[in-house]
């Protein structure tokens, strides 16, 4: 009986093992990045690139691009260009042209999300102008563009002025209520792909933007961080000059309360500072000095922050989740009334600042 039943088992595992499908990756081509732009009458034009590795031992990047009227058939169309079949396995990067962003990205982002082959931790982005020229220009900073662009999102989320952001986030932010999702926002320039700022969206449509002096005090007041830089204008007397500060730490805590029925948020972002650059006329070993430089850094981010919030109620957007901040805090809480509130609703931003360290002399 035990010989059966081992028999068995052996006869069972052959029959798995020669119904699963092969693929050597020698036999693939591995897309690492894909551009979708809008064509007239509403069809996508999709440029998707792979390596080419030669036998010399360099890379260049393929490109191959087809129209289609949605983004699984435009897979389809290109794969009869390509000699070998095309997969999304190692697929670093998703962008959107900004014209084809307007119109919504949900059926494409909820493609990729139900796609096996590919991680919650893909990239994407908000272009301004033309994915496919994008994605079909040489650089010098790495020959494959989809390479290039993931290193360049992932060192500004870990050093500079953009939150965290991929397929995962957008799409918390996007089904959850009482937020909206946000997107990195780049553009091609001479010979180099530029960070522009943060896409903000409405839903699943891109609406608005910010810049990247902005992006620091969204990204503070959004999830908080340890790094981002900020160019401050600093003035004594006539003396005038700008100061660059260095984000060590900050931190955001959230205050809600009500009025006659109407929510109330206010803010209070405590940020730790380190200042890398400053005008020769600053002595920052006087006191005096370093209290100019706070003074002046908590008034810049304290109007940037009330002029954003202004911004984001004039669009009907809720990126930095106040809406999902009062769900937290309120039983049977009405996204509907919350939503008609919103635009009028009253949000203080509140900012106390400490530097810690002067650093150097840039």
């Amino acid at each position: 009986m035990v010989r059966f039943f081992l028999i068995a088992g052996l006869f069972m595992i052959f029959l798995i093992n020669i119904s699963l499908p092969s693929e050597i990756i020698d036999e693939l081509q591995l897309i690492q990045a894909i551009g979708y732009d809008r064509e007239e009458g509403d069809q996508i034009r999709g440029t998707a690139t792979f390596p080419l590795f030669n036998p010399d031992g360099t890379v260049k990047a393929e490109k191959f691009t087809s129209v289609s009227n949605t983004s699984r058939y435009f897979l389809s169309k290109i794969n009869t260009q390509s000699p070998k079949p095309l997969t999304t396995g190692q697929l670093r990067i998703v962008l959107f042209e900004n014209k084809f962003a307007e119109k919504g990205v949900l059926e494409i982002v909820n493609t990729l999300y139900r796609d096996p082959n590919i991680g919650n931790t893909l990239h994407m982005a908000v272009v301004e102008g033309s994915t496919s020229k994008l994605l079909k220009q040489d650089y010098a900073a790495n020959p494959l563009a989809a390479i290039y662009m993931t290193e360049l999102i992932e060192q500004n989320i870990k050093t500079e002025n953009l939150p965290k952001t991929n397929l995962h986030v957008f799409l918390y932010n996007f089904y959850g209520k009482g937020m909206d999702p946000y997107l990195p926002l780049l553009k091609m320039g001479k010979n180099k792909i530029k960070l522009q700022g943060i896409a903000l969206f409405k839903e699943d449509q891109y609406v608005g933007k910010l810049n990247h002096n902005e992006s620091f005090v969204f990204k503070m007041l959004v999830d908080g961080s340890k790094a981002g830089r900020y160019e401050v204008k600093l003035k004594r007397g006539k003396e005038k000059g700008y100061g660059v500060i260095r984000n060590i730490s900050a931190k955001t805590k959230y205050h809600v309360e009500k009025t006659n029925g109407k929510p109330k948020f206010t803010l209070n972002a405590t940020i730790l500072g380190e200042i890398h650059e400053y005008p020769h006329w600053l002595n920052l070993e006087q006191k005096p000095s370093i209290d100019l430089v706070e003074s002046a850094f908590k008034k810049e981010i304290d109007m940037q922050a009330a002029a954003m919030v202004s911004k984001f109620q004039e669009l009907g957007i809720d990126p930095l989740g106040l809406g999902d901040q009062l769900r937290r805090r309120e039983r049977g809480w009405d996204f509907a009334k919350y939503r008609e509130q919103y635009k009028d609703m009253e949000i203080n931003v509140s900012t106390k600042v400490k530097i810690v360290q002067t650093g150097i002399i840039e």
